[in-house]
């Protein structure tokens, strides 16, 4: 993605975005509340509507030699939507911060699951895939309907849905918020280990503990624009004025042990 400039009616959401993602890398997109990581995270799908909205934007997606340019009908919101229906879900999978509400609350997991299958050719049963997403039990977990799920159990299900189509990347904004310590870890493995499978996975977050021990690059967005992009393990040495609030935030929050976050 380069040149993204997103607007409302009368001001800059998003200015001058430029960010790439290759297979089996994290990437982590940090930032204060309203600095424009979501909006950054969901033009990446086509989510986001035109003037006001994406102004403008160049996105290629590399698939098996094929380049994708899905914004290049700029300004014709029925072709730009047609160029994303083939990327979204088999390329580019989703994951909200509010997993339960993206499924479907009259289906049950298990369904929604092999639905996913289906789409992708997989002979994959459900309960495969979401023993791959971290559940312990599965076969009980298919037989579940969203409400029944808790949030981390939703958010391993959305996970267990971009597993079941094959998604080359993971566009994932806010996964762990919300949730308690433990189910943090849990979700968090999940992604590490998607990483380790060639999948590219972009995080979405403004918790820097979450980190210092599985980022292989940090972006640091302040009121619509990237104001720093280095390497993960030399992120506690960032320059910029907002990266160095935030860790000194964090770390008072942390009590002082940023970085050191157990294995």
């Amino acid at each position: 993605m380069s040149g993204l400039n997103i607007a409302s009616v009368d001001r800059a959401l998003v200015s001058d975005v430029s960010l790439s993602l290759t297979p089996g890398t994290l990437t982590a997109l940090v930032g204060s509340s309203g600095s424009g990581k979501t909006l950054t995270t969901r033009s990446l799908l086509g989510m986001v509507d035109f003037r006001p909205g994406v102004v403008s934007a160049e996105l290629v997606v590399s698939v098996d030699g094929v380049e994708h340019r899905p914004y290049a009908a700029a300004g014709k919101r029925r072709a730009v939507e047609r160029a994303f229906r083939p990327l979204r879900g088999g390329v580019l999978g989703y994951l909200p911060q509010d997993a339960r509400g993206s499924l479907d609350p009259l289906r049950r997991v298990g369904r929604q699951v092999a639905a996913c299958l289906k789409l992708a050719g997989s002979q994959e049963a459900p309960s495969q895939v979401l023993q791959r997403a971290g559940f312990p039990d599965p076969e009980r977990v298919a037989g579940l309907y969203p409400h029944e799920l808790s949030g981390g159990m939703a958010q391993r299900a959305s996970i267990a849905m971009a597993l079941a189509r094959g998604s080359r990347f993971l566009l994932a904004d806010e996964p762990t918020t919300g949730l308690d310590p433990t189910v943090q870890e849990a979700i968090l493995k999940e992604l590490v280990a998607m990483v380790a499978a060639g999948v590219g996975v972009l995080l979405i977050t403004h918790d820097l503990r979450l980190l210092p021990r599985i980022a292989d690059r940090v972006l640091v967005m302040s009121e619509g624009r990237l104001v720093e992009d280095l390497p993960g393990v030399e992120m506690l040495q960032m320059r910029s004025e907002q990266g160095r609030a935030l860790l000194a935030a964090t770390a008072r929050v942390a009590g002082g042990t940023l970085g050191e976050v157990a294995p």
